[in-house]
């Protein structure tokens, strides 16, 4: 990661100007977890009302529009899985702009952060991964009910 070039100009920067561009680096990767989580919790709540009441009322939306449900629950969750995706990476964007501040203006700093970062997890999935996990288990959900009504409309028995 060294790519950052010592210039006359980095020495006459006002640390303050430094700091604030530090900070808002985490402070946008903070937004970015945070609108990722909200939209994966609208999604998650749009597909357990669907599960709980969308298909306890079969015969209220009939044989036909019951097949939308499912659709409706997989559109949303893999909607929601790009845009975590999407997040992902502009975070990663975030924590690369700020460890380029930390080489470029604070060397030692830098080498500090590089020498003492945190063990990797074994075993531990991460939020962005449990989020495709569960996003990736309702899409499963629907399918299967999916394939469920299409048999029941055309009178298919599975047994």
């Amino acid at each position: 990661m060294s790519r950052a070039k010592s210039n006359a100009k980095a020495i006459d920067l006002d640390p303050g100007y430094v700091r604030m561009y530090f900070e808002h680096q985490y402070d946008r990767i903070k937004k970015n977890e945070d609108q990722a989580m909200n939209i994966s919790n609208v999604v998650f709540t749009i597909t357990a009302l669907m599960l709980t009441f969308g298909f306890n009322n079969q015969q209220l939306f009939g044989s036909t529009l019951i097949l939308f449900l499912p659709l409706i629950i997989i559109i949303a969750n893999v909607f929601a899985i790009l845009y975590v995706r999407e997040n992902t990476r502009w975070i990663k964007v975030h924590q690369i702009r700020a460890k380029l501040i930390l080489e470029t203006y604070t060397p030692e700093l830098y080498s500090l952060d590089k020498e003492n970062t945190a063990p990797p997890m074994k075993g531990i999935v991460g939020r962005s991964a449990t989020q495709y996990l569960f996003h990736a288990l309702f899409i499963t959900i629907a399918l299967i009910l999916l394939f469920l009504f299409v048999m029941q409309l055309y009178s298919i028995s599975i047994i």
